[in-house]
């Protein structure tokens, strides 16, 4: 497959329910985006409607991007078109009940205050769970197509599959802090670790510039699937002997790299201030690559080699 081909826009509008929510979530955008400077009001330090923009942003790449991968899913395809449904649907629901708790003036994450907002809450944590597992789902039909070639379904369904895990990290987010137990206010699970929400951050990512923060590696594990279609064109443009290792130690690295920023929030430092020990694990991660691509390119040599006459 050519890079052009592979990267054709008529395949974002494969699912239509995902197209259409995609181009919603960009209209959507705008609008927010109108009103998170035109209006005053602030939740936890920034705009009310900081996170509600973010969402729509994050909602419509991920739904172009899945859009696009289910065009490669040619087999069972009344079940990807079904499974496409079920994340635009619940996406949706998440996009609402977020932005209607921002005009209300409060937060619907780890809001337990009151009645309205535990339902909000566990209504938003039932539906993404939803999308997690239509994800995981979707990650599994492309890798068991059989008219697909073998690097296509491995860089996707591996970029898929690490897309998943960066969802299912924000439930590292979802626990009752020991100062939330100590002195509960309505309030469990946060963003932070070390410090309490709300704190200096980082422009727009809002990612906490003076302790750990567990959007970090949820934010670089969702993004998993365009790193693993960046990794897929690139190695169009290689030699054979070079495409399945890139491929495959790329889409590895990168799931490392999400554990290494997760450990790094974990340990209650900032992402924009790492420690030696956390710049350590990078070179580490980073001379593993280097080896196991090394290690692979060879082995495929060899194995070419036993196969000439």
């Amino acid at each position: 497959m050519q890079p052009e081909k592979l990267f054709d826009l008529s395949r974002l509008k494969y699912t239509k329910s995902l197209f259409w929510l995609a181009v919603i979530s960009v209209a959507g955008a705008l609008v927010l985006a109108a009103l998170w400077v035109l209006d005053p009001r602030e939740l936890l330090g920034v705009s009310v409607w900081e996170k509600p923009l973010k969402f729509f942003v994050s909602s419509a790449i991920f739904s172009f991007t899945y859009s696009w991968l289910s065009s490669f899913i040619t087999r069972g395809g009344r079940w990807v078109k079904l499974a496409g449904l079920f994340i635009a649907v619940s996406l949706s629901v998440e996009l609402v009940l977020i932005s209607a708790m921002a005009a209300l003036g409060t937060t619907s994450h780890f809001n337990v205050s009151s009645t309205t907002a535990i339902v909000v809450w566990s209504l938003m944590a039932t539906f993404i769970s939803i999308v997690l597992f239509s994800t995981v789902f979707l990650s599994l039909m492309i890798l068991f197509q059989k008219d697909q070639t073998i690097n296509l379904k491995f860089a996707l369904a591996l970029g898929s599959f690490n897309t998943a895990v960066g969802m299912g990290l924000a439930y590292l987010m979802t626990w009752p802090t020991a100062t939330q137990l100590a002195n509960f206010q309505g309030v469990a699970g946060a963003h932070a670790v070390g410090v309490s929400d709300g704190g200096p951050g980082l422009p727009f990512l809002g990612w906490s510039t003076v302790a750990g923060d567990l959007r970090v590696g949820h934010f670089f594990g969702l993004h998993s699937i365009q790193v693993a279609a960046i990794l897929l064109a690139v190695s169009l443009l290689l030699p054979l002997a070079f495409r399945i290792p890139l491929i495959t130690v790329g889409n590895i690295t990168w799931l490392g790299f999400v554990g290494l920023v997760t450990w790094q929030s974990l340990r209650a430092e900032p992402f924009a201030s790492p420690s030696a020990l956390t710049l350590t694990g990078l070179v580490v991660l980073l001379f593993a690559a280097a080896l196991g691509f090394t290690l692979l390119v060879m082995a495929k040599g060899r194995r070419k080699s036993k196969k000439l006459p």
